[in-house]
């Protein structure tokens, strides 16, 4: 049977678009990428960001323009990266919290992390310290436990924003812990480490990348790191898991792009990441702030989500944790 004048314009039509995506993917990029990140400047997802970016750089023949967009718990920017033109020219960092919490935790998210995206790869993974004010007489998670149940009001524990891992994790701990404390949310890392050096907070979880300095200046005093083993970076520290046997939490980075991305483009652009992760100057920059490179691929980032939704989605029932 001949084909009709439509089938024949359909697969004209079809071929036509398939040549024209060939054809952007392979001068792509032709112009500097928009980069959104949804954590102030300083902050641990924005730092391990710029490294990446810096050096995806020479890789892609383009500048990298790192845009921050804070706000619930990187809702604010991840929206904004969905509402983009799928058409390669703007990518955004997307976290764990973005694509495996918020929607346990957010009644109504401004987009649909299952359906909104492109993914292309994880690329950055890493611990977080349990810290305590200098003045707040504890050295363990033992005494952290005992502190905090003998004080009159529950003491303040600083988060970098309800939702994120370390939020998590804090929840997680006053669980096995059996104790409780004033739970206050920022919009970042920055202003809450601020207040737990000043003695605003008592207690506060954050990232290896932020967390570390604050320590090692002395402005607080970290009791355990949430790593299944002590980090290398700070040996003398023990694991939570040392004292609650199974204690294990990690924040994650991933690059992703509006939905509807061209395959070649988001091939192009998993290639470089990958190439990016394994250069050794990237891995001896993330190992300095306590974070291991990742380059995974987009099937290996769809099966850690799956992973850490049904883990995170079960402590957020369990708990009752909210951000609405």
């Amino acid at each position: 049977m001949m084909p009709t004048r439509r089938a024949l314009i359909a697969g004209s039509t079809v071929l036509t678009t398939t040549a024209s995506f060939s054809g952007k993917a392979a001068s792509w990029p032709e112009r500097p990428l928009r980069w959104v990140v949804g954590f102030p400047a300083g902050g641990a997802p924005d730092l391990l960001t710029r490294i990446l970016a810096q050096r995806l750089e020479p890789e892609l023949g383009q500048p990298v323009v790192v845009e921050n967009r804070p706000g619930a718990a990187g809702n604010l920017a991840a929206a904004a990266l969905a509402r983009s033109a799928p058409d390669g020219q703007t990518f955004g960092t997307l976290f764990a919290a973005t694509l495996a919490v918020n929607r346990h935790v957010y009644r109504n998210l401004p987009f649909d992390p299952r359906r909104d995206f492109t993914l292309i790869s994880e690329f950055a993974r890493f611990p977080s310290a349990v810290m305590v004010n200098p003045a707040v007489p504890v050295s363990s998670i033992t005494e952290l436990g005992a502190w905090m149940k003998a004080q009159g009001a529950p003491p303040i524990c600083a988060t970098p924003g309800a939702g994120v891992i370390p939020h998590l994790a804090t929840e997680m701990l006053l669980q096995r812990l059996g104790t409780r404390c004033e739970l206050v949310h920022y919009r970042g890392n920055p202003d809450a480490l601020r207040d737990l050096a000043a003695g605003r907070a008592q207690v506060m979880v954050d990232a290896f990348p932020t967390a570390l300095p604050l320590v090692q200046d002395g402005r607080a005093r970290a009791v355990a790191v949430t790593s299944a083993r002590r980090s290398p970076l700070v040996p003398n520290i023990p694991a939570v898991a040392e004292t609650l046997p199974g204690f294990e939490t990690a924040s994650w980075l991933a690059v992703g792009a509006p939905a509807g991305l061209p395959q070649a483009i988001a091939a192009r652009l998993g290639a470089a990441v990958m190439a990016a992760a394994r250069d050794p100057d990237t891995a001896k920059r993330f190992a300095a702030l306590g974070a291991e490179p990742i380059g995974s691929t987009p099937q290996e980032l769809a099966a850690r989500i799956a992973a850490e939704d049904a883990r995170w989605g079960e402590l957020v029932r369990a708990t009752g944790i909210t951000a609405d």
